[in-house]
């Protein structure tokens, strides 16, 4: 029986993480043709030049959290700032590692804060990965023990997962406590070819500074 082709629907009603790793490292080879072009994936783009609008020199290196095959770096190509990809799926990240933009490439679960490097990042990018059927406010939250004090984050959330994931509990809990600052939140298209009008189909991006070293 014929394999049945990978799509965003599908890729809302991942339950686990490593029925995702399997499920991107299938989708990888044809993410960019199959997905991004058909659908007018401009998410990613959204992302990154958001944060190269707010960023300075000193903003550098920068983590792409769930970086795909890498659609967000292409917009760091030539530029001073370093950005440095993390995923789950080893098959995304040979599609980033063949764009040419990435400084280091690391499969890794961002899932599991032990893990991952600790302070070493000025900022913090994602697109894609805090969305239905993937990864929630408290993996946001074990991922920004990477960002070191005054680390610049644009993190693209779901508009639907980020209502009903009690982001906004954890963004401004946060910023009560006072671990992060400057907090505001701006809508984000995610498709020129696919509907806005759900809000499966928006995002919202959290725009912020790490006020303090994360625990």
């Amino acid at each position: 029986m014929p394999k049945r082709p990978q799509n965003r629907h599908d890729a809302y009603r991942l339950t686990d993480n490593e029925s995702r790793r399997r499920y991107y490292d299938d989708w990888a080879g044809t993410y960019d043709t199959e997905h991004a072009q058909k659908t007018g994936y401009v998410y990613p783009d959204a992302v990154a030049c958001r944060f190269l609008e707010l960023a300075g020199p000193e903003d550098s290196p920068v983590a792409d959290l769930g970086c795909g095959t890498g659609l967000a770096g292409l917009a760091f190509a030539d530029l001073e700032l370093a950005i440095d990809g993390f995923d789950v799926s080893q098959g995304m990240l040979d599609q980033a590692r063949a764009k040419g933009v990435y400084r280091h490439l690391r499969q890794a679960d961002l899932t599991n804060g032990r893990n991952m490097p600790r302070g070493e990042y000025r900022g913090l990018i994602s697109c894609g990965t805090f969305t239905v059927g993937h990864l929630g406010p408290d993996d946001l939250r074990k991922s920004l023990v990477m960002a070191r004090e005054g680390a610049l984050c644009v993190i693209g959330v779901n508009a639907k997962h980020f209502d009903e994931g009690r982001f906004s509990e954890l963004l401004d809990g946060l910023a009560s406590d006072g671990a992060v600052c400057e907090l505001r939140i701006e809508d984000a298209r995610v498709y020129t070819k696919v509907s806005d009008s759900d809000k499966i189909n928006q995002a919202k991006l959290a725009i912020f500074r790490i006020a303090g070293q994360l625990a």
